[in-house]
């Protein structure tokens, strides 16, 4: 028989509260905003530092078959699994997606065998789910890497090669997430230019996106901090946040959600663009962070704008260029020029992070939150 009280204990063991203004959640919340603020820089250490490693991946991956890239993990390094399929879609040709760990460990997938690449994403490199995943792919016959925040990690001693992301995660995951991204990247790159003409052109297209990023990450980090503050403040009293994207923004919006849930803390529900249309999503007063910044998903962007004030409620905008439409109908907008679907998320990430700490600020600043958690449930 489990002992209730202890495993809630061990499971919700952490040493903030979600009280309005505990002070060790807002030190964690603090220790956030410096890392999102050096992404760039971190983004640049792991790329130098892993450069030789991709390489040597891509060797031994040069004379297999690839039909299948997967990328697993649970929270937000399962959200980078889901931004890195359009890289390595792009220069493999391969099925690519992300798959949470738990699933994949749990139930597997019959579509895994010697054609496929499993990368299982942990930064302790101990994550029970991602270590299970990845010896039953490599069970299976896939070719498997553990990819960590250290090195020797025992994901790594059990996967066929291990990749480092050099970033710091003081804070909720903001700089440790794009660097992943970023490393998966350039592993696609140097697997692409293994391939036929076509792959190594698109592979050389990429590799030109990534080297620009690092320096345009962190400038855009100052250039809109003063912006989000003000806006966030105009929903700092919303008890839940919608938000919303389509493709690579989609993933942009796992993220945003996640950090207003650690950060805020509040409810934060991350949707496909398309799905606010299908259930009556968004209610009266609720918010919506609505990131939209390419011409793909700017029709269906419009209307939930018009869905948003139609229903009475609060959108921030984050678009690549001014939008007079989208604007009339939106507390306020945020620019991120557009870029590669491999690096949107990377970069249109910076602009939903700088969002949710200004929004965990100025609830702080209110005595917004919710009351302490109990310490054990119920007898």
């Amino acid at each position: 028989m489990i002992d209730d009280q202890a495993r809630f204990r061990e499971l919700r063991a952490e040493p903030s509260t979600d009280a309005p203004r505990d002070p060790a959640r807002l030190a964690r919340v603090e220790h956030t905003r410096a890392e999102m603020m050096t992404q760039g820089t971190a983004v640049a250490a792991t790329l130098a530092a892993e450069r030789d490693a991709t390489r040597t991946i891509a060797a031994r991956l040069a004379g297999r078959t690839l039909r299948r890239v997967i990328v697993t993990g649970c929270g937000d390094s399962w959200f980078v699994g889901q931004a890195a399929r359009y890289a390595f879609e792009a220069t493999t040709g391969a099925a690519a997606e992300g798959i949470e760990a738990l699933d994949l460990a749990a139930y597997g997938s019959e579509a895994i065998d010697e054609a496929s690449l499993v990368i299982g994403l942990s930064a302790s490199g101990t994550t029970p789910a991602v270590v299970d995943a990845l010896a039953r792919s490599r069970r299976q016959g896939a070719f498997t890497i553990g990819l960590c925040n250290r090195a020797n990690t025992p994901l790594q001693s059990q996967s066929d090669a291990g990749l480092v992301v050099h970033a710091t995660r003081k804070g909720w995951p903001t700089q440790s997430s794009s660097a992943a991204i970023a490393l998966l990247v350039a592993l696609a790159i140097e697997i692409g230019r293994t391939g036929t003409p076509a792959r190594r052109e698109r592979a050389e297209v990429m590799h030109r996106a990534l080297a620009d990023l690092p320096p345009r990450l962190d400038a855009l980090a100052l250039a809109l901090d003063a912006d989000a503050s003000v806006l966030a403040t105009r929903i700092a009293d919303a008890g839940i946040v919608l938000v919303a994207g389509a493709g690579p923004h989609a993933v942009t919006a796992a993220f945003g959600a996640a950090k207003l849930r650690e950060l805020g803390p509040i409810h934060a529900i991350a949707t496909p663009l398309e799905e606010l249309h299908h259930y009556r999503a968004q209610k009266p007063g609720e918010a919506l962070i609505l990131i939209a910044p390419d011409a793909a998903s700017r029709a269906r962007a419009l209307d939930a704008a018009i869905v948003n004030k139609g229903v009475g409620g609060r959108m921030i905008a984050i678009l690549g260029d001014s939008d007079a439409e989208i604007e009339a109908r939106a507390l306020g907008r945020l620019i991120v020029p557009p870029a590669e679907a491999a690096l949107a998320p990377i970069l249109h990430g910076v602009a939903v992070h700088l969002l949710a700490y200004h929004f965990a600020i100025a609830r702080a600043a209110r005595g917004l939150g919710v009351h302490p958690p109990v310490t054990s449930p119920p007898a």
